[in-house]
C-alpha cells in the first residue's frame, strides 16, 4: 500500500460498522472483497462502475471507498477526480479512497495519489494487507468477531 500524506481516521466515536463503497467491475473480485468485508464486519455496497459509484457516492456518506483504477464508463482516477472536487464545493467530510489496481508499478502508484486516492494497493491482496490498509486510513475497523487475530 502507498499512503498519501493525509492521515484519515474514522470520526471518533464512529458508531456501528464501517460503510464500505466498492467500486469494481470485475465479478470475482466484487464477491471476494464484500466476502472479506464482511467478514471483518464492515458493510460493503458494490457499484459495477465508475458511474455507479458516483451515483452511490452523491446518495450516501462514506467511510471508505476501495476503488478500482481501471472501470468502465469512468475509471477510478477520474471517479476520484470528480469525488476530490465536490468534496471542496459541496458540505460534506472527505471520504477515504483506497486504490485498487492490477498494476504494481511506482508509477501507477503515483498515478492513484496524484487523483486524490489516499493510498493504493496491488492486485492480487491478501485479507491481511487489506485489512492493514483499512485499518491505516480509517482506525479500528475490524469489530469483534472479525478477524482481528489474522492482522496480529
Amino acid at each position: 500500500m502507498t499512503p498519501h500524506s493525509q492521515d484519515l481516521p474514522r470520526p471518533a466515536g464512529a458508531e456501528g460498522p464501517l460503510r464500505v463503497l466498492v467500486a469494481d467491475d470485475d465479478p470475482k473480485s466484487q464477491r471476494l472483497i464484500a466476502a472479506l468485508l464482511d467478514f471483518a464486519g464492515a458493510c460493503p455496497v458494490i457499484a459495477r462502475d465508475g458511474s455507479e459509484a458516483l451515483e452511490a457516492w452523491r446518495q450516501a456518506r462514506w467511510d471508505l471507498i476501495l476503488m478500482d483504477v481501471k472501470m468502465p464508463f469512468l475509471d477510478g482516477l477520474a471517479l476520484t477526480r470528480i469525488i476530490r472536487n465536490a468534496e471542496k464545493t459541496e458540505p460534506r467530510a472527505r471520504t477515504a479512497i483506497l486504490g485498487v489496481t492490477a498494476c504494481a508499478t511506482w508509477q501507477d502508484q503515483k498515478a492513484c495519489l496524484d487523483a486524490g486516492m489516499d493510498a493504493a494497493i496491488s492486485k492480487p491482496f491478501s485479507a491481511r494487507r487489506l485489512f492493514e490498509a483499512m485499518e491505516q486510513l480509517c482506525g479500528d475497523v475490524i469489530r469483534p468477531g472479525g478477524p482481528k487475530g489474522l492482522l496480529h
